[in-house]
């Protein structure tokens, strides 16, 4: 991977922040979308600004978004790694019309729109790696506009791997991972401490994307065990559901 260049978001915190330590190390040359670039100005001075490129984007923005293309003129993208993600931990009736736009918007259309606007400056073979959620497998109270909004990412980076056969796109689903994603879904952090032990930590799984880039795989499920027990959830997803129903209330 040295040399080439990749387009990161959600890179200041979290997966997409050790996503980023990753890609510096290897020596590949990174654009950073961010709303607030003071919080990478830190390691621009430790890689150089010829290595780390921050570029001020916010991504629930479409004419932020659709301003970046002159930003790139003259440049090649080897690669979109989309790791923004937003999610509420609530019932459907307490989401505000904000959180609902906010939420689609930020998972979905918006990709869509940074996907369109960069598509003129890529690569002839690039790489497209989506970081979705195992939540877009199964049904879940008190999150289903973060699951429906995952379930829909998944099948537009599904399409784009079909109508783009030179893309290689790589999917990523996980269970919970231990990052600041859940302050922002759960204030009380009821869930966060509930579940923190199986919880996932994020350098070991980008590690495992950087090597999933890198063999070319097409899709991560991580954990393996939860992603196991999903696929015997869809054998019969309605029987259980209605005879386990506690299982699918586990956001509060």
């Amino acid at each position: 991977m040295i040399g080439r260049h990749y387009v990161l978001t959600g890179g200041t915190s979290g997966l997409g922040q050790s996503i980023l330590h990753i890609l510096l190390q290897k020596q590949v040359y990174v654009t950073v979308l961010v709303r607030n670039p003071d919080k990478l100005k830190m390691l621009q001075s430790k890689y150089g600004s010829s290595q780390l490129t921050i570029l001020q984007c916010d991504l629930q923005s479409p004419a932020q978004i659709a301003n970046l293309s002159s930003q790139f003129k003259g440049e090649t993208i080897d690669g979109i790694i989309y790791s923004a993600g937003l999610g509420y931990f609530k019932s459907m009736d307490q989401h505000t019309n904000k959180d609902m736009l906010d939420t689609y918007t930020l998972n979905l259309i918006n990709f869509n729109l940074l996907l369109t606007t960069l598509q003129p400056h890529l690569s002839q073979m690039p790489t497209i790696v989506g970081i979705g959620s195992q939540s877009a497998f199964l049904t879940q109270a008190y999150a289903a506009h973060y699951g429906a909004s995952k379930a829909a990412f998944n099948q537009v980076l599904n399409a784009l791997r079909i109508e783009k056969p030179n893309y290689h796109v790589l999917t990523v689903n996980t269970g919970p991972i231990a990052t600041p994603f859940h302050a922002k879904a759960d204030p009380s952090l009821a869930y966060s401490q509930k579940y923190k032990k199986i919880m996932l930590n994020s350098d070991k799984l980008a590690e495992q994307i950087i090597n999933g880039i890198i063999t070319k795989k097409i899709e991560i499920n991580k954990p393996r065990w939860m992603h196991m027990m999903l696929k015997i959830y869809q054998l019969a997803p309605r029987f259980i559901e209605k005879h386990s129903t506690f299982l699918f209330k586990n956001k509060i």
